[in-house]
This record gives C-alpha cells, structure tokens and sequence, in this order.
C-alpha cells in the first residue's frame, strides 16, 4: 500500500489492522504458508493473461544485465528485481514510499508496476517518481485496471481508458510507447458475473457476499478460458479487464514543450 503526502502515524492508528489483517500479516511473514493462502483465495484470478510483452521485457532485462524495481510488490516477489513495498510486513527488500522513492534519480532501467496504480490517490505524482527512479532511456512497464470491480477497500480510487492512461501519463512526465490489452472480455465477464450473483442471493449482506463470492469465482473459472479466443478479437480492448503500458521518461525537450 502507498501512504499519500500528509499521513500520519494518528491517521495509522484510527486504521489499526483487524483480526483479518494480523492473520494476513503472519501469513506474509512466511512465504511457504503465504504461497498456500494466494493460491486458495486467488487460484480463479489467474485466468489467461496476455503476458508477451511483460516476458519480452524480462528477457531484454535478463540478456543486458539490467537493474530492475518492482514496485509495489505487495508479497509477490519477483526474482531477479529489487522489491519495494510500504510495509516490511510483505517481505520486500526495500521498504519505501511511491511518492519518494529510497534511490537516486536514473537509478533503474526497468520499472515493473502490477495493478497498483489504482490505489494511489495522487497516480500522476506517483507516475512521476517513478520516472526519476528510471534512465532517460529506462522502461516502465505497468498494469493498470480498466473494467474492473472495486477491489481492496478503502483504498480503490481509479479506472482508466486508454485515452485517460495516455493522459495521465503525460501529466506524470511519461511517453507511452505501447498500450495494449493484458486481461480481456472473458475476465471482465468472470468478474462481473461473480459479483453480481454474490450481491443478489446475499441480499447485500457484506459477510454472506464474500463467501458466495468466493464460492462463486471457482465455479464460474471455467468463462476465463474463453479469453484464449477473445483475447485476439478485433475490439476486444474495448471490454478489457486490464491493459498493459511500456512508458519511458519524457526527454527534457519534451518536457519543456514547444516554444
């Protein structure tokens, strides 16, 4: 999680974790039962993903010995990166801020971002750190929500169109490069469709919707394979679940803009 500028350790106290969240917390502090828990509670998230330019990437990142953050990585470390969250309660190897990243300007060649921009309340800011973080020529690789339900409350703020990722890259100091579907319809449907079966049988009772939910996300897996179709239709970014974005820095140049 990435506290905003302005949070205080009154504001962390008025939020002290629930029983749920000090088992969550002892979960992380142990990789092989924490390994067990994601697989039990996210195994129906998997789905199929467009992973091509995610893996590319890795490869480019691999073969030229590059220095590569993740950032946000939320218990999901990932080999080979250095790994950064919040809270050294998730196991990162540096713990640190979003809005003020722990390095020096230019520091990375890559940045790998997963799903974590919809909970930041300020992303532009955040967009902009990062690009201090990264070489002029460095790679910022991000996933980002689009038709997605409101998903770790309180903290879920944003969704974005690609017209809306392009413009607050801009405004974060970034020039898109590629943007293109990572989730597709399938998932949108899968996810949806859960949701909206668990709300209606629960009558809206908050305890009753998350088990039926959960129930419901292994009975309804069997839709996230027809994204091995949708996937490839023409059109089928206008239902994404998710998009993939490779940004980079904008050159001074291109930051001072015309004139």
């Amino acid at each position: 999680m990435l506290k905003p500028p302005g949070h205080s350790a009154e504001m962390d106290r008025k939020t002290a974790p629930s029983l749920y969240g000090r088992a969550r917390d002892f979960a992380r502090r142990h990789r092989g039962l924490y390994a067990m828990v994601r697989t039990i509670k996210y195994g129906p998230f998997m789905g199929i993903r467009n992973q091509r330019q995610r893996f590319t990437l890795l490869e480019q990142a691999r073969a030229n010995n590059w220095r590569v953050l993740y950032l946000g990585s939320g218990g999901r470390r990932q080999p080979g990166m250095i790994n950064l969250d919040i809270t050294p309660v998730t196991g990162p190897d540096v713990v640190g801020d979003g809005y003020r990243l722990p390095f020096r300007d230019g520091t990375f060649d890559a940045i790998f971002c997963d799903y974590v921009i919809e909970h930041v309340p300020d992303p532009e800011a955040f967009l902009r750190a990062a690009g201090r973080a990264l070489k002029q020529a460095g790679v910022f690789y991000l996933e980002i929500p689009f038709l997605q339900p409101v998903h770790g409350e309180p903290s879920d703020y944003s969704r974005w169109t690609r017209a809306g990722i392009e413009a607050m890259a801009a405004r974060g100091g970034l020039q898109v490069h590629a943007i293109g579907l990572h989730m597709g319809p399938a998932f949108t449907m899968f996810w949806l469709l859960k949701e909206w079966i668990a709300l209606l049988l629960s009558f809206g009772i908050g305890s009753v919707r998350a088990v039926l939910a959960y129930i419901l996300g292994w009975l309804l897996a069997p839709l996230l394979i027809l994204d091995l179709l949708m996937l490839h239709l023409p059109g089928a970014d206008e239902l994404a679940n998710g998009y993939y974005v490779v940004a980079s820095p904008r050159s001074p140049d291109d930051a001072a803009g015309p004139g």
